[in-house]
């Protein structure tokens, strides 16, 4: 008799705790986990939030007074039987932390600029919110080519925990002078020389954003693993390697500035020489100086894309090349990394590398200086010059 009553209790036990767990999976309750999980949209794809990625809103100057929007919702990992409310909101903390990790320096983007969809709904029987949105202003307040970021976090979901690791999404605001969707790409057997004319000043100023798709290396050293970038052989030279010079490395006026640089990613590089004077910056900042005076004339000419001979030339992707009369100032770099007055005295040339009119790229300065596209290391004569779409406006980090 016993034993028949503790197997009655054995079963009658069993039987509540699958009432129980059938409520409790129904309502999406704590013991089957009902989680919340924010996602970014993007068109017709949603990709989950996570702390090391970002999205990149960027505005050209002409965009001022204009609002950008993205776009968000939340998902359950499975159906709820009750309506959840979702809570959003700013997380300014979230950005102390990511510059911390990243060692970054974003700055706080204006929350006054910003317009958030604070609450979201996921009906009963659905597993995904309505769309939420985040808008932001794009103000004559902002520095440009200055990155700011803000963050956006589910705050809470009623009826459900949130995924810690899927809770926020963050994004960079930037207003770009001068946004560049067009450049030029250069294979290692084309080279670019100037239609005419040549440069004669003794204080002036090199200055181009550079992608090189790859450097030379084991296997492939080609002459002394040398890739040039631009200017004149036995003169005033910019290029990559050299016997005694790592191939990544800047040689700069034939000193190695000591910068490993990277293979697909866009740099600014500009070198000064100032009389007696060199200086070297990447991506705006003062790199080095050094003692040593510069010429870009003499016996050889002024190339983009060769040194010497047909074995040094470069696979990469270029922009905004100029060569200046003058000894440019570190805030005059600083501030024109994209874009400068093309009516500027002070420029001998100025090559957007964008675009292509007669088979050439036109000096946009007006002073004559137009590229050609020539072959080298198998090809030879004039070549034809590629422009490429950038998927996304060209930036430097």
């Amino acid at each position: 008799m016993k034993m028949k009553f503790i197997k009655l209790s054995m079963i009658a036990i069993g039987f509540l705790s699958m009432i129980a767990c059938s409520s409790e999976e129904k309502e999406g309750g704590e013991l089957f986990d009902q989680q919340a999980i924010l996602y970014k949209l993007e068109g017709t794809n949603r990709k989950q939030a996570d702390f090391s990625q970002k999205t990149t809103i960027s505005a050209s100057a002409d965009e001022i007074g204009l609002q950008k929007e993205e776009k968000f919702v939340v998902a359950l990992v499975k159906e709820n039987s009750k309506d959840v409310s979702v809570s959003m909101t700013l997380n300014p903390q979230e950005v102390e932390k990511y510059n911390k990790v990243y060692k970054t320096n974003f700055l706080p983007f204006p929350e006054e600029n910003i317009t958030l969809t604070s609450q979201l709904n996921i009906k009963a029987g659905s597993v995904t919110s309505d769309e939420g949105s985040v808008k932001v202003d794009i103000s004559s307040q902002l520095k440009e080519n200055t990155p700011y970021m803000f963050a956006v976090t589910m705050n809470s979901a009623s009826g459900a925990s949130i995924l810690n690791t899927s809770k926020t999404l963050f994004y960079t605001v930037e207003v770009v002078k001068g946004l560049i969707n067009k450049t030029v790409k250069i294979t290692r057997d084309e080279y670019f020389e100037l239609e005419k004319g040549k440069f004669t000043n003794t204080s002036f100023t090199l200055e181009g954003l550079i992608f090189v798709e790859k450097f030379r290396g084991t296997g492939d050293t080609g002459e002394a693993g040398i890739s040039t970038f631009m200017g004149v052989e036995g003169q005033t030279l910019l290029r990559f390697g050299d016997s005694g010079v790592d191939p990544d490395h800047l040689q700069a006026n034939g000193v190695d500035i000591g910068v490993k640089f990277k293979t697909k990613k866009w740099y600014h590089i500009a070198l000064v020489v100032n009389g007696s004077k060199t200086i070297v910056y990447v991506n705006g900042e003062k790199v080095t100086e050094f003692t040593k005076s510069g010429a870009l004339s003499g016996g050889n000419n002024f190339y983009i894309g060769r040194s010497y001979s047909d074995g040094r030339g470069i696979e990469a992707r270029l922009s905004e090349l100029r060569v200046w009369k003058t000894a440019r100032s570190a805030q005059q770099i600083k501030e024109n990394i994209y874009e400068v007055d093309k009516k500027d005295t002070d420029l001998y040339a100025y090559w957007k590398m964008n675009e292509v009119v007669n088979s050439k790229i036109m000096d946009a300065s007006g002073n004559g200086f137009n590229l050609k596209l020539k072959g080298q290391a198998g090809k030879s004569g004039d070549q034809k010059i590629t422009i490429f779409e950038e998927p996304s406006p060209l930036k430097i980090d």
